[in-house]
């Protein structure tokens, strides 16, 4: 995976001064802030949100792969000008890291060749025709998505409409143990001070060496998965300032200088075990993203298809994610539906209020999952 960094790391650190402006081309990490930061500005402060820059990457990549004229520079400006496509993330170490991406058509469309061989060639894709009017095609799209997500995300679509002639989809799962796990025997009830009121938690607790930093009242932490190539990543705002103010500020600039204020320190580490769902309909965070001629008479998809013309319809993101003293199973799944356009049916840091986490490549620091807790 090319390097796209951590997205919110130490973000807090710099709380003030002037919004960053739009990172450098072909980085992933530009289009990994853009995608967090609108995700979470499309829906309401009081919830929680976890999304996967990655898992949207990809399909947003595989878009781009059939657009053309405006359509394509407006997915190239939203990635940022980088490029998602198959990975093979290996295992080892007990953990589990798997990409899985497939295309489904309707028996009543044609596709180019040439699009189809990017797609299983470049994608590494599961191509397949279907009878879209068949209602086990909907059935068949959502096994496949618990196949590939050890059964988290077991819905990502509850129809096809008579318009859709291609739906395009990602999965991604991640299970990994911490390096080092947390004492069971240490995890109390404490209080999680959340937007929406106080609540009683399990909160994990480990007296250890991590890399940690604090600036300003902001606290960052990074916690190893086992083998030492993935990591979480939590920054705790200062007290009485919430994600969401944050995020105006968080650019890659932040990300390198944040990185090199993480020292190994003693640190007394009390933290919620949580688990959350998100599912989100993208549209508007894309349209926000500069994505809006495709979502339009005006979208360009001749790389597809000839037949047409053809847009975007609906893209939609689901994520799990469950955090305990073993480790973090964490999964994400999503689609694209495209449909004709013409006539057609020591120091301590204690995690008891929202924080914000991600899970990162350590060496790539590429972005798997992000989210911000704001209630548990």
């Amino acid at each position: 995976m090319k390097r796209i960094a951590m997205l919110t790391v130490m973000a807090a650190m710099t709380a003030c001064g002037e919004p960053v402006q739009k990172p450098a081309e072909g980085s992933q990490t530009g289009f990994a802030l853009s995608f967090f930061k609108n995700a979470v500005s499309a829906v309401s402060s009081e919830e929680n949100v976890v999304v996967s820059p990655y898992s949207a990457g990809v399909v947003l990549s595989m878009l781009e792969a059939g657009a053309q004229g405006e359509t394509k520079v407006e997915f190239d400006n939203a990635l940022n000008g980088a490029y998602f496509n198959a990975e093979d993330f290996g295992s080892g170490d007990g953990i589990t890291i798997e990409s899985s991406n497939s295309v489904w058509i309707s028996d009543d469309f044609s596709v180019r060749n040439r699009y189809v061989d990017l797609m299983e060639k470049d994608f590494d894709a599961f191509v397949t025709t279907q009878n879209f009017a068949d209602p086990s095609t909907v059935q068949a799209i959502n096994n496949w998505c618990s196949e590939h997500t050890s059964g988290k995300i077991d819905q990502i679509i509850d129809r096809i409409g008579p318009d859709m002639v291609m739906i395009l989809v990602n999965a991604l799962y991640f299970n990994a143990p911490w390096a080092d796990a947390f004492d069971e025997n240490a995890t109390r009830d404490a209080v999680f001070h959340g937007r929406s009121g106080d609540t009683e938690v399990k909160m994990m607790s480990r007296k250890a060496m991590y890399n940690y930093a604090e600036y300003q009242g902001a606290k960052m932490i990074e916690i190893p998965y086992a083998g030492g190539k993935y990591a979480m990543y939590v920054v705790l705002p200062p007290a009485g300032m919430t994600p969401e103010s944050i995020l105006p500020y968080i650019g890659e600039h932040l990300y390198d200088s944040a990185m090199s204020m993480l020292q190994p320190k003693e640190v007394a580490l009390s933290m919620p075990e949580f688990k959350a769902e998100t599912s989100l309909v993208l549209n508007k965070t894309l349209q926000k993203m500069g994505i809006s001629t495709a979502f339009s008479p005006a979208a360009d998809f001749k790389g597809i298809s000839v037949m047409g013309p053809l847009r975007l319809d609906l893209v939609k993101q689901k994520c799990y994610i469950d955090v305990t003293e073993k480790g973090t199973e964490a999964a994400a799944v999503t689609s694209a539906q495209i449909r004709m356009t013409s006539a057609r049916p020591a120091q301590s840091m204690n995690i008891d209020r929202p924080f914000i986490f991600v899970i990162a490549d350590m060496e790539e620091k590429g972005i798997l999952f992000a989210g911000k807790i704001v209630n548990l």
